[in-house]
């Protein structure tokens, strides 16, 4: 099993208590999911930190060709390697390149490899948000360093030269403008619309207007044991918890009666708001 695998192995993938807005997470991986091939998985939660910080690395350059260029000039390359003993230290250079570039440049140094990376939630960027990994395969993340929740992130892995399976790699980067999240962070999470904000029992009115402050705003709401959809609650409902779905936006669950924490939830809620200004 690679590092990697050893890591996500031992790490319980609830962001939190499972009583907390367990609903809302699977709710969340439903409307999100992409079908994949079966085969060995490994899933990452959304909210580890991953690897050491790659100290040389402060600013990452992302390439753009112009709609308008010549026919004969290429794009840039999407990664670069750069030989290391018995590895290959392969680095991301284009955040936003598609897919098939990936692949294609995986392919031409011999490396059945995919790497997908998507828009997430500013908690979730810089990290591995999830893997498929053929047996035997041991690729290990060399470095991950982002400037802050939801800036730039510099990426690399470590390859074996003689690396001969398959694996297929998920990781989150900064969503830009318009775009929908595919991982997302707890709503009160460092770089999130609710941070330092206990918003579980408030009203929706109330969440609502921390969310305008902060130029944030409900998408919808889910209400009931089934999580049904609504567009609009009364605003004395309490908010059971949210989950950001796109830049500015949350989606909210919401009933008529108080929500009572328990014991476990209220413990994570004064780790979540530790250090956040009072009142």
């Amino acid at each position: 099993m690679s590092e990697i695998g050893r890591t996500v192995a031992a790490i319980d993938p609830a962001p939190h208590a499972p009583e907390q807005g367990q609903g809302a997470r699977e709710l969340f991986h439903e409307i999100v999911a992409t079908p994949v091939k079966a085969r060995r998985r490994v899933r990452w939660p959304v909210l580890i930190p991953v690897a050491t910080v790659l100290a040389a690395a402060a600013v990452l350059s992302v390439v753009f060709i112009p709609a308008d260029a010549p026919s004969g000039i290429a794009p840039a390359a999407a990664l670069a390697f750069q030989r290391s003993g018995d590895d290959w230290i392969v680095s991301v250079k284009d955040l936003y390149a598609d897919p098939e570039r990936f692949a294609a440049e995986f392919k031409a140094r011999g490396f059945d490899i995919s790497l997908s990376i998507a828009p997430g939630s500013p908690s979730t960027a810089g990290h591995v948000t999830g893997g498929e990994f053929s047996e035997g395969a041991n690729i290990e993340e060399e470095s991950v360093d982002c400037e802050s929740p939801g800036g730039r992130c510099a990426v690399s892995f470590r390859v074996p030269v003689g690396f001969t399976g398959s694996a297929q790699i998920w990781f989150a980067r900064p969503a830009r403008p318009g775009e929908r999240y595919a991982s997302a962070g707890d709503a009160d999470a460092t770089g999130e619309l609710l941070h330092c904000v206990p918003f579980r029992g408030m009203t929706v009115d109330e969440v609502r207007a921390v969310l305008a402050k902060r130029d944030g705003s409900i998408e919808d709401f889910r209400v009931g044991e089934r999580s049904d959809r609504a567009q609009q609650v009364p605003g004395n409902w309490f908010v059971k918890d949210a989950v950001p779905m796109a830049p500015g936006q949350v989606v909210v669950w919401a009933q008529p009666d108080r929500v009572q924490l328990t014991p476990e939830q209220t413990t994570y809620v004064k780790k979540r708001t530790a250090g956040c200004p009072k009142g």
